[in-house]
This record gives structure tokens, sequence and C-alpha cells, in this order.
């Protein structure tokens, strides 16, 4: 057998050698490079069922993802009552990689506004002016999962539920519900994964004092027991938001809902004793006008899903 050139060997040695490194560069560079989708963070609000509030104020100082703080965020004071029905307010934005985020922050300032001035939360009534707002632990946690999609307009809108985060006081103040519960009113979702119920609700109820609020609810979560306050005073406490309805045809939107499927559920709220705040006074039986289940509403992302119903009587009267 014929032996090799050493010349030839240790040329054809280097030669392997050097191809190897290289290939190994190549793939250390592609598997370091991960691509990111910017991601723009909003915020909105389900409407308070309350009618003595007349606008909600709250100072956010940061808004987190899993560590980091928004792009372009400052500190700024949002009048959250005013952004329902589908409004949203810009916060700022990330570059993320696509996957689940599950560690949301907002931040409340206690301290003063973004003007500089106390209080930093607040809610103005029709009878007491300025009520400040006490927060017990300004770290709401959203305890929600998120996520963002390898594609663009990536938009996480993260939900403040003012009706569950309000306590109306015995003095005729408001306080914000303490630690986890005010966590617990805050839900995210991303619009590309999201979609809207919304429609008419003609009244045969009769009267025109009435305030009429369309809950909706993940599917098989609705129980009686909703009706009832819970310990914060807060009924139908597990509804996924809220609309109330509104002109002559009693219109609604519950927006940003994720996928699935859903119970719609009505209630009835007066003014009974004049004080200028609702009392509950029963769930509204209804009716539908098209196919669709109100027990069983599809939602699809980026979709509406349209109700034709009529709202027969208010249940126990």
């Amino acid at each position: 057998m014929k032996r090799m050139n050493p010349l030839i060997a240790g040329a054809l040695a280097i030669f392997l050698s050097v191809s190897l490194v290289s290939c190994s560069n190549d793939d250390d560079n592609s598997s370091g490079t991960t691509d990111t989708y910017n991601t723009q963070i909003k915020i909105t609000d389900s409407p308070v069922d309350d009618a003595e509030v007349e606008a909600v104020f709250i100072t956010v100082a940061d808004v987190q993802l899993d560590g980091r703080s928004l792009e372009g965020f400052t500190k700024t004071t949002i009048e959250l009552s005013a952004l329902t029905n589908g409004d949203t307010q810009f916060l700022g934005n990330l570059d993320l990689e696509a996957g689940d985020y599950n560690n949301l922050q907002l931040i409340l300032d206690t301290q003063t506004d973004a003007s500089g001035n106390s209080p930093a939360n607040y809610v103005t009534t029709q009878s007491n002016g300025t009520v400040a707002l006490t927060v017990s632990d300004p770290q709401l946690q959203v305890n929600e999962t998120v996520t963002v999609l390898a594609q663009t307009g990536n938009e996480l809108v993260i939900d403040f539920d003012l009706r569950k985060a309000l306590v109306a006081k015995a003095d005729g103040t408001y306080d914000f519900v303490i630690g986890s519960q005010l966590s617990n009113s805050l839900r995210v979702s991303n619009t590309l994964q999201a979609g809207v119920i919304a429609g008419t609700a003609t009244n045969t109820l009769g009267g025109s004092n009435r305030t009429i609020i369309a809950f909706a609810y993940e599917q098989g979560t609705f129980t009686e027991a909703e009706a009832d306050e819970n310990a914060n005073g807060v009924r139908f406490a597990n509804a996924v938001t809220s609309s109330a309805t509104a002109g002559s045809d009693n219109q609604f939107s519950l927006h940003f809902l994720q996928e699935g499927n859903y119970e719609v559920q009505f209630a009835s709220f007066v003014d009974d004793n004049n004080d200028g705040r609702l009392e509950f006074e029963g769930r509204i039986e209804t009716s539908s006008n098209t196919a669709i289940n109100l027990n069983n509403v599809n939602v699809d992302a980026n979709t509406t899903t349209t109700l034709d119903l009529n709202l027969l009587t208010v249940l126990g009267l």
C-alpha cells in the first residue's frame, strides 16, 4: 500500500481543521441570531357601574415585561375611565422574541401625578370632588400569560377593570381593593389573538332609569352566585370584561376577548334612593333574535361576533 506524501498529508490536515472551525463558527452565528418583533403595549378600561363616579385617574411610574421597562415610556397620569369600548392609550413598546410572557407589571406612583401634584391616584365624584385613592402595593402584577407572535402588529393591551378595582366606602369616598386583589383586576391580551362581541339589546323592560351592563364570561364559569357581592362588594367578579349599554338601541361592545367560547349575561342597576349611586336590581332574562346561543358565543381573532337580542324581564322582580 502506498503511503501519502507527508507534505500532502499535513496540508490536508490543516485544510480539514480550518474547514471544521469555519463550519462551527457558521453554526454559532446562525444559532445566536434571534428574530424580534416590535410590540406595542397599551392600556384600556372596563366601565365603572357607579353613577357617582365621574372619572378615575392613575399615575403609572413604570411598565415592565420580564423585568424590562418599556422603551419611550415616561411617568404618565391616565384617565382610565375614559378608555372604554375598545379605546386604548399607548404606553410604550419593546422588541420581543416570539413566545410566552408571564411577568407583566404595572407600577403606580403613590406620591404625585405626572405634573408633580398630589394625589397621584384619585377619583372625581359628583358630590365629593377629588378623592385620593390609597394603593397598598404599587407593583401590580398582571396574573396572565400573553403570547407574542412571530409577525408584525403585536399589541399587548392591559385591561384595568375599575369595576373590580374600586370600592365604595361608607363615608361616600372610594378606595382601591387591597394587594393581590387589585392585581386580579388586570388582564392582558394580544390583539392579534383577540376578538369582539358587540350588538344591540332591544329593551322591553319598561322604564328609562335603568343602567344596563353586559358581562362576558368564559363558557362554563358563570353561576348565579356571581350576582352576589364578594368580600369587596363587587358583583359579577369573575366576568372577563363588561360594557354599559348606550343609545336608544342599547348598543354594547365587549373588547379584547381571547379566542374561545363565552357566555353573555346582562344585569340592571338603578338609583333607587337618589344618592347618585347605582343599586343592583337584578339579572336580566334575554332572548336572541339570531341563531347564536348567548350561552355559547364563539369569538375568533380579529373578528366581531354580532348579537341581536331582547331584554325581557328583570329576574326576581
